[in-house]
């Protein structure tokens, strides 16, 4: 009998080895991408040109190819276009459209679909896209019959291996009745995300080299992007790109899930080629060409014109900051030291229609971008860098964080943070915001500048016009305080900090400093702006 249950024993746990064997064997045999045809994923009829393999992916496996390509020689990225195309401007541009009935995962159900970009217009060096599937990916090859350019003129022949400039991704974020654009990666390594009920406005980039330097930046750029199939149940949607440029090589993760505010986890590994004098993490791209601070330029009609109306910081020590965003003269670069930054971003604070009377542009439906990293950036400084434009279709403004020191070229570098798209500002209800500044001449005094700076918040709206309110004022070494008032803005309950500055050097900048405190307690963010000399 003892021994009939050894032998039963033995026959089970054979069994088990079996089974667990053939699912190893079944988790790495390539998944079957039959059930979408171009490629395996695009709605449409297979074509032999089209067939293309399989392989093993992996993260870890694309952090590698990273690594070996950065000790390769760059070769630049071969322009794949037409000499039609590449002229194409902008209003032409935007008239190629992709046919929603070629959308990746469409015909399956897949609450989560993409579209591709085709090359013209600036967007003249393609990009390789994958589905990913398990562990094996599959291209997803350029096909023409997928573009609608019956409204262009002269279009002549396309080669067959043109290739995609960039893609969209389309998830249900406004209504379940139909999928909406909430996504796109297009140029260089930039991408832009929206929130539910926003238009698309300022961008975010995987890497910034060598920004706002007296010499040309650089601009590594997304070569591949590998999508994974998400479940028509997943909220969550991830893509993994492959960086290569003259100065630097990465691998990226991009967790993105679209929603009411929409957000996206960025991991990311990324060696310097070269030694590069400023090096940008989680940097963002903006608009800024007027607002209320300097007044409407000659010519114009409408009272505002930006994506973003301000920096905002959450200091290492706490501390949070409002630079309201400037139109300069000159190209100008700001630092703001600190040690684990909690969180930096873009912010359009400005949510009126009334302040842009702008019906076509909707500045007020603008995002903004906030950072809060996932692994703490650890000592370095938050970047502003502010450009000189004419125009609403410059993005002039640039923020991010440089770490210091800068990696050594050759050594692999890894940084994780999320960025969030809201239509709230991140700082908390309890601390009052700036939310406008004016400048202006005083009468008679051609050497005093005048300073209005506004600030809200529920608790200083609620406070009687009597109400004790005082301002830390700090004007630096190359400015004199002439005199400073507090008062309440009854129609709009705001609390105006009006104050004069004298410049020492009229050739040097000031950099001005305040903030609101009631009972010895600060109750405001910290408002910095710096004076340009004229």
């Amino acid at each position: 009998m003892l021994r009939l249950h050894i032998i039963l024993a033995f026959v089970a746990t054979a069994l088990l080895f079996a089974v667990a064997d053939r699912q190893q064997r079944r988790d790495r045999e390539e998944p079957d991408f039959s059930s979408s045809p171009l490629l395996s994923v695009m709605e449409g009829e297979i074509s032999d040109h089209n067939t293309h393999p399989t392989f093993k992916f992996s993260f870890s496996d694309l952090k590698g190819r990273a690594r070996a390509l950065s000790k390769l020689r760059y070769i630049p990225p071969k322009h794949s276009t037409t000499d039609f195309l590449k002229g194409l401007p902008w209003n032409q541009y935007k008239n190629i459209f992709f046919r929603p009935e070629r959308s990746v995962w469409k015909k399956e159900g897949n609450p989560f679909q993409l579209q591709f970009l085709h090359p013209g217009h600036l967007y003249n060096t393609n990009i390789r896209v994958f589905e990913v599937r398990g562990d094996f990916a599959r291209e997803i090859v350029y096909d023409p019959s997928s573009f609608d350019l019956s409204k262009l003129k002269g279009v002549g022949e396309l080669p067959p291996n043109l290739g995609y400039s960039g893609f969209k991704i389309h998830f249900p974020i406004n209504t379940q009745e139909h999928t909406d654009e909430f996504a796109v990666f297009q140029g260089a390594s930039y991408y832009r995300i929206i929130s539910k009920k926003q238009w698309y406005g300022l961008s975010a980039r995987g890497i910034a080299v060598n920004t706002g330097m007296p010499y040309p930046e650089d601009f590594p750029s997304f070569r591949e992007f590998y999508v994974v199939k998400p479940d028509k149940t997943d909220s969550t949607i991830t893509v993994y790109a492959l960086l290569d440029g003259r100065t630097a090589t990465g691998a990226y993760e991009f967790q993105i899930t679209p929603g009411k505010v929409s957000a996206v986890k960025v991991n990311a590994e990324v060696t310097l080629r070269t030694k590069v004098d400023r090096l940008g993490i989680a940097p963002l791209t903006s608009m800024y060409w007027y607002s209320e601070t300097r007044g409407i330029p000659k010519g114009q009609a409408y009272p505002e014109s930006h994506d973003s109306d301000g920096l905002l910081i959450h200091s290492g020590k706490g501390e949070w900051i409002w630079r309201p965003l400037d139109n300069p003269k000159r190209s100008t670069t700001y630092t703001f030291s600190d040690d684990n930054p909690r969180g930096f971003g873009l912010i359009q604070r400005d949510r009126e229609f009334q302040n842009y009377q702008h019906s076509e542009m909707k500045y007020q439906l603008r995002p903004s971008a906030w950072v809060e990293p996932e692994i703490p950036f650890g000592k370095g400084s938050i970047h502003l860098l502010e450009n000189p434009t004419v125009q609403d279709s410059d993005d002039n403004m640039g923020a991010y964080w440089m770490p210091e020191p800068i990696p050594q070229p050759g050594t692999p570098f890894d940084f994780s943070y999320t960025v969030r798209w809201p239509d709230t500002d991140p700082l908390p209800d309890s601390i009052a915001k700036v939310v406008a500044t004016r400048i202006g001449d005083a009468q008679g005094d051609p050497d005093l500048k005048m300073f209005y700076v506004d600030f809200k918040s529920s608790n200083l709206s609620s406070l009687d016009p009597f109400a004790y309110i005082q301002a830390r004022i700090d004007t630096g070494e190359n400015a004199e305080l002439s005199e400073y008032s507090v008062q309440k803005i009854e129609e709009t309950g705001v609390w105006r900090l009006t104050f004069g500055v004298y410049p020492k050097n009229k050739f040097r900048p000031s950099d001005l400093k305040a903030a609101l405190s009631r009972n010895q307690e600060i109750i405001s963010e910290t408002w910095n702006f710096v004076l340009e000399p004229n």
